[in-house]
């Protein structure tokens, strides 16, 4: 029932045409052999000029598309008899949305706010009456562009300036920016001149990105419930947002303290990571692509499709939805970065029964859509085959392909493997045994299954202890005195226990629990498997034992409270560990996208990044060329079985060797 909540989808960047100082306008519909050169030198304007007031000439030129043009040289606007027959008059009712209207109506949004633009920066008020283009008119239907209320003049980008920036310095949104400027929608560039209004409300757009950050007003959103949610006066609020001395509108973009912004996670420094939002050099629009199995029926989903299959029982549905719901609380906390991006999300399905063709020719029908080769990088699917299908398919166009749960695949040279293999989980502890274990009593007891293991921990400490369990119908075991015979009880015994069974665990914890009043003992295991879970297996007897084993994820403290409170208040309960994880790894994807040209450059770089649970280090394979993720923690049960995080030397080494099933 938990994912009723979630209603929302990233809404994408959209732009139209917008009047620029006291010029009249005109429109050109175009015919068959012309191009946007040709059409600007007709009319003595220039490419740039037609690109900004018909964005979507830069996708195609097509005869019969009616082309907004400045002077009152062309072609005469459409008249009012016309206009009739063009567009559909609606008065607002009560409740109504954008969103409803272009159902109603079959209409894009983009397509209602060109020809009503004021919707670009204030919402639908009740009563008031849009033109809606009725279908089938197409592009043909050119808007009367009314008289601007205001100038604009120049601005020159300076350095560290953002979109984000300059929307807060002149009291506008950022879709209000871009639609004076459709060419900074990929981004800002320093020494660009971008069109701005005539008002400036600050004397520059640059924060002490250290101490501030920003917010997009979200629609219906007031002044009073912006001031409770961050215990701030409307005078503090204004004195760091001087334009909303002329009122508060939808889009607007706000500065404000990090500290007040719930939103964002600050990312922590332990553990030999750094903190990326410090390093952010590539502030282009990212394109990312979600790829989850939402069992929707439909390719590209949308909010409403998700709302009403949140009921539905379906547990690889409901981690998708987990997930996703993470991912876009990362898109939030980037965005409060000056990180602006496009969350495309693709429901990739999946059907055990349908077969591995089946489900193969859905993920290449996504892929193989255009709209793909302007993604900077895909997260998703969830399951190995698909994600290795979709992997193979983008490999030509060098897309990187984040996979988000899986631990082990088939690498190649675009895919990121976000989850710790076990092998790397191993590794990771047995580096740690090799650099405390010194000056320990070693007890090793392993199983027939883990001999290998063994024989590791054997090369590291030779002389160490070793119990062979004993088989019988019922699982593996040994006997009390077996172990306690080899116990001391003037230095501290670590006990590594090697094995996945059930009855061998418990029969191990329970005899080491008898002793702890004569001895100072330690359990470890390389491999935490599922027979830890098991009833059987006392967590407090666990703990009493001051248990460490390696983990993929950490667990999530009073330190990340702003995102447990922020996902908390957006969605109604506390995040699962998929909503981390999805939060956890868009969030990762955002900021090496933003600190580097590509993915690809950020893992060469070497960045060791960490967030609420999850931690990445990814490492090139030499063989398939593909990245791994290789970064994970070793854990401990503490008081109250609290998860506590053992703190490594950052030039603790992996063992040497590898690891073999």
């Amino acid at each position: 029932m938990r994912n009723v909540t979630l209603l929302f989808i990233f809404i994408f960047v959209v732009f139209s045409c917008s009047s620029i100082g006291q010029q009249t306008y005109s429109s050109h519909r175009v015919v068959q052999g012309e191009t946007v050169s040709s059409i600007a030198n007709k009319y003595n304007v220039t490419v740039y000029e037609i690109y900004r007031l018909n964005p979507e000439a830069k996708n195609q030129l097509y005869p019969g598309l009616v082309l907004i043009l400045p002077g009152g040289n062309a072609d005469a606007t459409v008249s009012s008899s016309s206009e009739n027959e063009k567009f559909i008059f609606h008065t607002v009712q009560k409740g109504e949305t954008l969103y409803n209207l272009s159902k109603k109506y079959e209409v894009a949004e983009s397509t209602i706010k060109r020809y009503n633009q004021h919707l670009y920066s204030a919402e639908l008020r009740n009563g008031e009456t849009i033109k809606i283009l009725k279908p089938g008119s197409g592009t043909s239907a050119v808007t009367e562009i009314s008289k601007p209320t205001s100038t604009n003049r120049k601005h020159i980008v300076k350095p560290k300036e953002t979109k984000y920036g300059l929307a807060s310095m002149y009291g506008i949104s950022v879709a209000e920016l871009e639609n004076l400027n459709p060419d900074i929608v990929d981004g800002l560039q320093i020494g660009d001149i971008v069109n701005v209004p005539d008002k400036a409300y600050t004397n520059d757009a640059v924060i002490e990105d250290s101490i501030y950050g920003f917010y997009e007003v979200k629609p219906k959103e007031t002044l009073f419930r912006l001031t409770q949610r961050w215990g701030m006066t409307e005078e503090q609020l204004t004195t760091l947002n001087p334009s909303l001395k002329d009122g508060l509108k939808s889009g607007m973009v706000l500065t404000l303290p990090k500290s007040k912004l719930t939103n964002e996670v600050q990312v922590t420094t332990t553990g030999g990571a750094i903190n990326l939002a410090n390093n952010l050099k590539n502030l282009s629009v990212k394109n990312i692509a979600v790829m989850l199995p939402f069992n929707l029926g439909s390719a590209q989903v949308d909010s409403a499709e998700l709302n009403k299959s949140a009921l539905k029982s379906d547990r690889v549905m409901n981690i998708a939805l987990d997930f996703y719901s993470g991912s876009l609380m990362a898109v939030d906390s980037a965005k409060a970065l000056g990180i602006s991006s496009n969350l495309y999300v693709y429901d990739t399905e999946y059907s055990r029964s349908a077969g591995k063709a089946s489900n193969d020719r859905k993920i290449e029908e996504i892929v193989n859509r255009k709209d793909f080769d302007k993604m900077n990088a895909v997260i998703g699917p969830l399951l190995t085959s698909n994600v290795e299908k979709t992997s193979s398919l983008l490999r030509a166009r060098a897309i990187p392909v984040v996979s988000p749960i899986v631990p082990s695949l088939t690498m190649s040279a675009n895919l990121f493997q976000s989850r710790p293999d076990d092998k790397i989980l191993k590794e990771q502890m047995l580096g740690f045994i090799k650099q405390d274990g010194k000056g320990k009593n070693i007890i090793i007891v392993a199983d027939s299954k883990n001999l290998n293991t063994k024989e590791r921990i054997l090369s590291l400490y030779p002389d160490a202890k070793i119990i062979s369990p004993r088989s019988s119908g019922n699982g593996y075991y040994i006997r009390s005195s077996d172990l306690v015979s080899k116990l001391s009880r003037t230095i501290e015994n670590w006990v590594i226990l090697e094995s996945n069974d059930i009855a061998l665990i418990s029969n191990i914890t329970t005899t080491l629990s008898t002793q702890l009043s004569n001895s100072a003992i330690t359990l470890l295991t390389t491999d935490k498997g599922s027979a830890y879970e098991s009833d059987d297996v006392s967590n407090i007897t666990l703990m009493k034992l001051n248990f460490h084993f390696p983990s993929v994820d950490r667990e999530y403290d009073f330190k990340h409270k702003d995102f447990i409170n922020a996902y908390t208040s957006k969605y109604g309960y506390a995040p699962s560990s998929y909503a981390v994880r999805g939060y956890d790894i868009t969030f990762d994807t955002l900021l090496r996208l933003a600190a580097a040209e590509s993915l690809y450059s950020a893992a060469d770089a070497g960045y060791i990044t960490q967030y609420v649970e999850n931690k990445f280090n990814y490492v090139q394979d030499p063989i398939s060329s593909g990245y791994y993720n290789k970064a994970s923690y070793i854990i401990k049960y503490g008081k109250n079985l609290e998860e506590i995080v053992v703190e490594v030397s950052n030039d603790m080494k992996n063992t040497s060797g590898v690891l073999k099933n």
